[in-house]
């Protein structure tokens, strides 16, 4: 039987986690997404899809509201990352402490694995899946570079609902640094970004700082687009019917539906308890169109 001792505030300290993970690493709620607390086999395919956009027509009273097919294309996406993160907890260091060690070692470990579910996502943005890009110094990088890549994207038809942008620190501070969004900072309606450091929406964007953005061998320091650009599904690993000592739990986001499997195990003997947080997942290029990336030149 398994031994629950350990583990009564496990699904209310695996939430609090969840929404550690979606909150540091906001490129995983913008994103198109098929997400289930179902489990999967590793390496199985995910079919999911995505809506292109339509268009509006006039009326014609000769054949009035004549219904368009919908432009909804399907997309395959391989369940081909199973990542985890855990920690273990004693007795004595139980005994010895007076901070709740569960919840503060389950916001780091939910940071860590949403740092490897984005550094993966990263991965896919290369030149190869996307060709569309812009090419900026650090130190050119301001409001009119997103007006422009804003402008790129308008040229393409993409609607300008939802659109982010993620870049790295130094571009990420260049902006910050612009003195038309300074001018505006200085207002007192938004005298709170002075403060924070947060910028808000430039040109429509969403500009979100990602200070581990690699390069991926391509000079790439940012990537600008909508939801339909890029695809994650995921899933939770496939376990048997009896788990021995351990006790498994499927914890769910209600906003996003992105489901954390979460083992928790007591060792009696050895009196330590180790909790893991895992799930599966895997990435596809959406309409491709709909991103640009954002290279620096050459050094």
């Amino acid at each position: 039987m398994s031994n629950s001792n350990a583990t009564v505030n496990s699904p209310l300290i695996a939430q609090t986690a969840l929404n550690t993970l979606l909150a540091k690493f906001p490129l995983l709620s913008r994103i198109a997404t098929d997400f289930s607390s179902a489990s999967v086999k590793f390496n199985q395919d995910i079919v999911t899809h995505i809506v292109t956009p339509t268009v509006a027509h006039d009326f014609d009273p000769a054949t009035g509201y004549v219904p368009d097919d919908q432009a909804q294309v399907d997309v395959t996406v391989k369940i081909d990352k199973h990542a985890y993160a855990g920690y273990a907890i004693t007795d004595v260091e139980r005994s010895t402490s007076e901070i709740d060690l569960n919840q503060r070692y389950a916001d780091k470990v939910a940071y860590a694995l949403g740092r490897k579910v984005s550094d993966d996502l990263m991965a896919l943005i290369v030149n190869a899946n996307f060709n569309n890009k812009t090419e900026v110094a650090a130190l050119d990088f301001g409001r009119d570079s997103v007006v422009d890549i804003g402008t790129k994207l308008n040229k393409r038809f993409i609607p300008d609902m939802g659109r982010f942008m993620f870049v790295n620190s130094d571009y990420y501070n260049s902006l910050q640094k612009d003195e038309a969004l300074y001018k505006a900072y200085i207002t007192p309606a938004a005298s709170n970004v002075v403060v924070s450091g947060m910028l808000p929406d430039v040109n429509g964007f969403a500009v979100i700082e990602y200070s581990a953005l690699p390069e991926n061998a391509e000079r790439l320091v940012g990537f600008a687009g909508i939801r339909e650009s890029l695809i994650m599904a995921a899933r939770v690993p496939d376990v048997p019917a009896n788990t021995g000592d351990t006790v498994i739990r499927v914890v769910t986001d209600p906003r996003t539906g992105l489901s954390m499997q979460v083992r928790d195990r007591y060792d009696g003997r050895l009196g330590k308890q180790e909790v893991s947080f895992t799930l599966m997942y895997g990435f596809a290029p959406g309409n491709k169109p709909m991103l640009e990336r954002i290279i620096r030149p050459v050094a």
